[in-house]
C-alpha cells in the first residue's frame, strides 16, 4: 500500500478538505488501512495529529484489490479550543493562546494498520 497524492486545502476560517490516492501495488487483495494525518506549525511541530479509518474517507469496501486505487475525501474542522464533534480534529497540545486560531503550514499522511 502506498499513498500515491495527498492534498490539504484551507475551504474556509476553520474547515479544511483533505483528499488522499492509495494504491495496492502489491499482486494479493490488500486490507484497507487507517491513515494517520498530522497537521504541522512553520518549524514542523505537530500541532493536531488525528487517525482516520476507511469508513471516514468514504471506502465502501474494506479491501483493496492487487493493483487499484482507492481515492478518499474528508472534510474536518480544526478549532481551538477542542470541539467535542466528531469531524473535528482536536489539538494534540493545549494552545498557548486559546483565543487565536491554531496557524497550520503544513501536513504528513502515513498510512499504517492499527
Amino acid at each position: 500500500i502506498v499513498i500515491d497524492s495527498s492534498s490539504f486545502s484551507k475551504l474556509a476560517n476553520d474547515a479544511y478538505r483533505l483528499k488522499v490516492m492509495i494504491r495496492n501495488t502489491g499482486a494479493i487483495e490488500l486490507a484497507m488501512p487507517a491513515l494517520e494525518l498530522t497537521l504541522t506549525d512553520s518549524q514542523d511541530q505537530a500541532l493536531v495529529r488525528r487517525v482516520l479509518t476507511p469508513a471516514e474517507l468514504g471506502a465502501s469496501a474494506g479491501t483493496l484489490a492487487a493493483g487499484a486505487e482507492f481515492s478518499g475525501t474528508l472534510a474536518l474542522a480544526v478549532q481551538n479550543p477542542p470541539a467535542a464533534a466528531s469531524s473535528t480534529a482536536a489539538p494534540s497540545a493545549p494552545n498557548p493562546q486559546p483565543d487565536r486560531p491554531l496557524r497550520i503550514a503544513g501536513y504528513r499522511v502515513l498510512a499504517f494498520y492499527p
